[in-house]
């Protein structure tokens, strides 16, 4: 952990990140359809470019709420292209938890319990070793690949380090720039990005060097 990330721990406090989820989250929601269309546009082109070097057979991606990057149409396209898309599902018998279930562009979506599209119940369920890479929505990330989601945990507790070995997928926030900040504070469950990209391309995260590239 660096010394400003030690700095930024010591400084905010509860109240402080609840604020600053809020500041973040109504900065996002402020965008206007025009500018949520030019955002999307241009980081689903930085993706398909990406997917296009790497070729992936499985991603995990989102429907997202109001103001956050709206990937329909890179998932329509690798789709097209033969990779299983995999989208979240949160599970009804496990509060804070959930899946990930494939989806293909001709197939429905069901709405849960809080308004988002997801894949219906039988859709088949994507197992966390089966996903190369997961785009990941979010409220605010930080130089050292850090990420602040809307505070439920479901990311973290899906992806939690000790699940994995060498089968963890590359976790890739999703984000307008606008959502970027200096540091974040971080609890011994949050799990890093390996890379994030917003409208103005990908960020380089030289806490994690290895991840730059994203080969």
């Amino acid at each position: 952990m660096s010394a400003e990330t030690d700095s930024v721990q010591d400084s905010l406090s509860p109240d402080d990140l609840r604020a600053l989820r809020l500041r973040l989250r109504r900065a996002r929601a402020a965008l206007s359809d025009a500018q949520l269309d030019h955002h999307s546009a241009a980081i689903c082109g930085h993706l398909l470019r990406w997917f296009e070097r790497w070729q992936p057979h499985c991603v995990g991606a989102y429907r997202g709420l109001r103001g956050e990057v709206d990937l329909t149409p890179l998932t329509v396209a690798l789709a097209r292209r033969g990779t299983r898309i995999a989208l979240p599902v949160m599970d009804d018998k496990r509060p804070g938890h959930m899946h990930f279930h494939t989806w293909a562009p001709d197939e429905p979506l069901c709405h849960n319990g809080f308004g988002i599209a997801e894949p219906c119940p039988d859709a088949p369920r994507i197992w966390r070793r089966e996903m190369q890479v997961v785009l990941m929505p979010l409220v605010a990330f930080d130089t050292a690949g850090n990420r602040m989601g809307m505070g439920a945990g479901y990311y973290d507790r899906y992806f939690a380090r000790r699940r994995f070995g060498i089968h963890r997928p590359k976790l890739i926030g999703v984000a307008h720039s606008l959502q970027g900040v200096p540091a974040l504070p971080t609890q011994p469950w949050d799990v890093p990005l390996d890379g994030v990209v917003t409208e103005q391309g990908w960020h380089a995260l030289p806490d994690r060097a290895r991840h730059n590239t994203l080969d």
